[in-house]
């Protein structure tokens, strides 16, 4: 059974005192971690703060970005090796985002989720609906080549510790809409791609996000579909009572009990 996953990708909102404000609002409304795994991505500055206020409350706070290299001379960039020291669990990699504005490749990207996984921390790998037609096996499938780019060099088992968040372009950026049936369709193809080039046991295991236009309105139907594992918010995760109500979309199915 793969655990839910709500993610939210905070970008470049919110300052220090915010953030940690915003944990301490939560961190006792979350849903039972055994259930569902909950994380926020803020900015780097806001990563040790928020994980102090977090405590032992489950909450997971993740790495927007990180470089492949583990220290150098690279002005401005975020070392795997101090976000593992930091206890960082998570690094999101190859957002759509990294990719338009900052000119992020396939290569360069791999190189990054090489190294954390080499780092033991476990990479949140975006991927959009690029795909080709391979035969499998005397059949013809469609495969996401981006991802599979990506994971080049992941072996079998480095593969077990990767999530992947699919990020069709269609749904991202602020007023579009997610099509619940497209967004299962997509993370479906995914999970295909995953069992023909490593196995169908690691792909039922794996766990898929679906990125695009998450609201408290559609997480329900969106978490009701086979294939999708969890979300990645952007917009509507800055809202307190929003986020709770996405976090906690079991109702009391996944509530812990309160003193």
């Amino acid at each position: 059974m793969r655990k839910p996953f709500i993610a939210a990708n905070w970008k470049m909102h919110k300052n220090v005192a915010e953030s940690v404000d915003f944990v301490n609002q939560i961190k006792g409304q979350l849903p039972d971690p055994k259930k569902v795994e909950v994380g926020i991505a803020p900015q780097a500055f806001s990563l040790y703060s928020m994980a102090q206020a977090a405590g032992n409350s489950g909450l997971k706070i993740i790495a927007q970005n990180a470089a492949a290299e583990y220290n150098g001379p690279f002005t401005g960039e975020l070392s795997l090796r101090g976000l593992r020291d930091l206890g960082t669990d998570y690094v999101m990699l190859g957002h759509i985002e990294r990719r338009r504005l900052f000119g992020e490749n396939n290569e360069a990207v791999n190189r990054k989720v090489n190294a954390a996984l080499q780092m033991g921390i476990t990479p949140i790998i975006c991927t959009d609906e690029t795909m080709v037609q391979k035969e499998v096996n005397g059949e013809i499938h469609y495969v996401f080549q981006q991802l599979m780019s990506v994971l080049h060099g992941v072996s079998l088992d480095q593969i077990r510790n990767v999530v992947i968040s699919y990020e069709p372009s269609w749904a991202v950026g602020v007023g579009q809409h997610a099509n619940v049936a497209l967004a299962e369709e997509g993370c479906r193809t995914i999970r295909r791609t995953i069992a023909d080039n490593y196995t169908y046991e690691i792909a039922d295991k794996i766990r898929i996000l679906y990125g695009g236009s998450v609201n408290p309105d559609n997480i329900k139907d969106l978490m009701a579909k086979p294939d999708i594992d969890g979300v990645l918010i952007g917009r509507a995760s800055l809202d307190v009572d929003n986020f709770l109500k996405m976090v906690n979309y079991l109702g009391n199915e996944a509530t812990p009990a309160r003193k």
